[in-house]
């Protein structure tokens, strides 16, 4: 299989840059140049989502058909982990991993999954990488939301080599807020860019697609009741937390409310736009998806959920591929990375999460090198003078610090 210039580039960059960082917009094509890049240093293990390791699997078979390929699923066969060839993990396993072999080479795919100092997974990648020699990160959205984010993946490369605390106060505004240590901040942004470049490589869609048209974005607002509770919550301080709808209580019920709330306006919304095109409708909570698919039968539905067992996945993403299926639902955590929706131009979100990344990793969804010459369309359907309606505007333009570092 050959390599599409822009990905020869990449090939070549991470092969000369040995610890790097490939953060080519999402859809540009990270797989493809950084599994032949790894070729040259088998053995090679490659942490990813867990829908994304047959991705994976296909890319390696199609440039070394002769070059051993395991799959690991499951909890006990993650607990040894080597031998020869490529193996293919996802993250979720990684805390399982006692006995590791020799790997020449580390691909870390969706690199933002270990944007946490704290949590296990990131604990687990950062043993691989000070074992291995070689590391590719692989992100289209490295910063989910903020520069703190980033200091896991830099500090387990090797390219910041001082202390979390350091590094929040250089880069995050560290400060002693009444609630705790607050690292939501930014501060220094050229200089964290000067740091990462010469290790990254990062390229937009517009630099690479033929004719590439930007997004085109739209609120949409509702006329609809607010919750009163709502009004009990600070805008800003929801946007600041990693995940608000754990953290503050009551919220995800308000929201997932809400969210129902929206589902007769939202199937009006959609009907109208399904006659003539494929639309691609994501929700953040199943139950939103599955009412959605309920009331959009009409368009025989592709739906996907965390709760979809792969062969079906598969075969739903096949069905809308190729036109059985008018709509696309799905719920983001599921399918905001690793699947192509390309055959539509149209994304509506029902139901946004509030992050930065999630928004750009699911719209890309329907992003593809051959398209061209067409505006894709994004609708975020709110409730006027919601807290959902306020945060994703405040979100849209807090996207313009993250383009500052990368």
């Amino acid at each position: 299989m050959n390599l599409l210039p822009h990905q020869v580039v990449a090939k070549e960059f991470l092969l000369r840059t040995c610890r790097a960082i490939l953060a080519d917009e999402p859809r540009v094509g990270k797989t493809l140049p950084t599994a032949s890049a790894s070729l040259e240093h088998l053995p090679v293990l490659v942490v990813c989502p867990a829908i994304v390791k047959s991705v994976w699997a296909t890319a390696f078979e199609a440039l070394s058909p002769n070059t051993p390929i395991t799959i690991i699923n499951g909890q006990k066969n993650a607990i040894s982990v080597g031998g020869k060839g490529v193996f293919i993990i996802n993250y979720d396993l990684l805390g399982c991993i006692k006995e590791l072999g020799k790997f020449n080479c580390l691909i870390l795919d969706e690199s933002h999954r270990i944007k946490s100092h704290t949590a296990i997974r990131t604990k687990a990648a950062l043993k691989l990488m000070k074992c291995i020699p070689y590391v590719y990160a692989l992100s289209g959205t490295p910063i989910p939301n903020r520069p703190i984010e980033l200091f896991p993946l830099l500090s387990g490369l090797g390219i910041y080599r001082g202390g979390y605390y350091d590094f929040a106060v250089r880069y995050a505004k560290l400060w002693k807020a009444p609630w705790g240590m607050d690292v939501s901040g930014a501060s220094n942004l050229p200089e964290l860019r000067s740091m990462i470049q010469p290790f990254t490589l990062r390229r937009l869609r517009s630099e690479i697609f033929i004719d590439y048209q930007e997004p085109i974005v739209s609120l949409i607002t509702f006329d609809l009741p607010v919750d009163k509770k709502e009004q009990g919550f600070d805008a800003d301080a929801l946007i600041e937390h990693p995940n608000p709808m754990l953290a503050f209580e009551g919220l995800a019920l308000i929201m997932k409310e809400a969210g129902m709330r929206k589902i007769k306006p939202a199937k009006e919304f959609i009907e109208d736009k399904a006659q003539y095109e494929q639309i691609v409708v994501f929700a953040h909570h199943k139950d939103v998806v599955y009412a959605l698919a309920h009331e959009l039968k009409q368009f025989n539905p592709a739906v996907i959920t965390g709760d979809t067992p792969h062969a079906t996945r598969i075969a739903a993403i096949k069905d809308f591929q190729s036109g059985a299926s008018r709509i696309f639902i799905g719920n983001l955590g599921a399918c905001s990375e690793g699947i192509d929706l390309s055959v539509a131009d149209i994304v509506v979100f029902v139901e946004a999460t509030w992050q930065t990344s999630s928004l750009e990793q699911g719209s890309a969804r329907i992003e593809n090198l051959q398209k061209n010459g067409k505006a894709p369309l994004i609708y975020l359907l709110t409730i006027a003078k919601s807290l959902d309606h306020t945060i994703l505007a405040k979100i849209l333009k807090k996207q313009r610090i993250i383009s500052q570092i990368i």
